[in-house]
């Protein structure tokens, strides 16, 4: 009987070409949070799996899931212990790839699936893959799917800013339906600083925070063409180089991770709508998801509709979005475990 637990660790060569920075600022953060999952999220009632010989589970996925992926991968073998499960986790955009290939059956995403994962997934199989968010993404910690942040000059007046502003500030579609942005006065700026222009940066398409940004801050409309694309400089982030850079337009704006703040640069509150509460990026706004840009980290499975998943995919799904899995979670102390209520709403999926 085969009874193997493969952990292979690599790092997406483009994901480094793209965000300049050492792979262990991908791998490795530090805790964040001593946060414990919610204690009224149930435990896991494992249900039966048949293990055939040499059957295997196969999870293919991302690097930076890999030790939340490895807690719940040895407390399934602990239930299951005749299944051979095996885990190849080299980068999110491994995930998508497995799935169509069937190399791997659960695929952890540690981001939204890009338009063209979903596509290269839909025009083979003729359906979405199954969505299923397993936590909540860090407050700052780079590569840890962190929370997204606006940063401005420290001397800006303005300390919040809501998605319809930050839309109509970005797009030329302005979806959210706030007026036209071009200067700072036109989101409430007085005195000197009504008439500056804002300076716009960004990372050029396609990266995964900018289409993060791109679907909450602009429900996907279309960028400005006024926007200053950067990139990352050696082993320098490329939003630590934005940060640096903006000192010579003061008033200039960008989206941003916490990890990027640099002296001369503020984090703007955000708040949903226009004239609603404004939240800051803390870690209690980011588990509440009353921050704005809180994020979810994912697996992504086939699931063919008006279909079962099949039990050993169930389970271990099962086992993600419960007590103990949520743990495994808060555990590693930088992804932030789920909200009961998400909990709730992701395990009717499986059904």
């Amino acid at each position: 009987m085969k009874k193997t637990l493969a952990l292979q660790a690599g790092l997406a060569a483009a994901i480094l070409t793209l965000w300049g920075v050492p792979a262990q600022a991908l791998k490795y953060a530090a805790p964040e949070h001593s946060l414990k999952a919610d204690p009224s999220i149930p435990n896991w009632n494992p249900g039966p799996v048949a293990s055939e010989p040499e059957e295997e589970l196969p999870i293919v996925g991302a690097d930076i899931m890999d030790e939340v992926v490895l807690g719940w991968a040895k407390i399934y073998r602990k239930q299951y212990p005749r299944l051979s499960l095996t885990l190849d986790l080299r980068a999110s955009g491994a995930g998508g790839p497995g799935l169509v290939s069937g190399k791997g059956q659960l695929a952890p995403v540690g981001r939204e699936m890009f338009p063209a994962e979903r596509k290269a997934f839909v025009d083979k199989f003729g359906y979405e893959p199954l969505e299923i968010k397993v936590a909540t993404g860090s407050v700052g910690s780079l590569g840890k799917t962190a929370a997204s942040v606006i940063l401005v000059d420290k001397d800006n007046p303005i300390d919040c800013l809501s998605l319809p502003q930050l839309d109509a500030i970005y797009s030329k579609t302005r979806k959210l339906g706030y007026r036209e942005v071009n200067t700072w006065g036109d989101v409430g700026a007085t005195g000197a600083w009504a008439a500056k222009p804002i300076h716009l940066y960004g990372l050029k398409p396609v990266n995964g925070i900018e289409q993060y940004f791109k679907a909450v801050a602009m429900d996907g409309g279309e960028y400005k063409d006024n926007i200053q694309f950067m990139k990352g400089k050696g082993f320098k982030h490329v939003f630590t180089v934005v940060a640096e850079e903006m000192a010579t337009h003061p008033a200039g704006l960008t989206y941003a991770l916490l990890a990027n703040v640099t002296p001369n640069v503020k984090v703007l509150n955000l708040s949903t709508k226009q004239g609603g509460s404004c939240y800051a990026p803390t870690t209690e706004n980011v588990y509440q998801h009353k921050y704005p840009f809180s994020r979810y980290v994912y697996i992504y499975v086939n699931k063919v509709p008006g279909k079962p998943l099949e039990p050993k995919v169930k389970e271990f799904l099962k086992l993600v979005l419960s007590q103990e899995g949520q743990q495994v979670v808060a555990e590693e102390r930088v992804f932030i475990p789920l909200l009961p209520e998400v909990v709730k709403e992701e395990l009717k999926k499986l059904d």
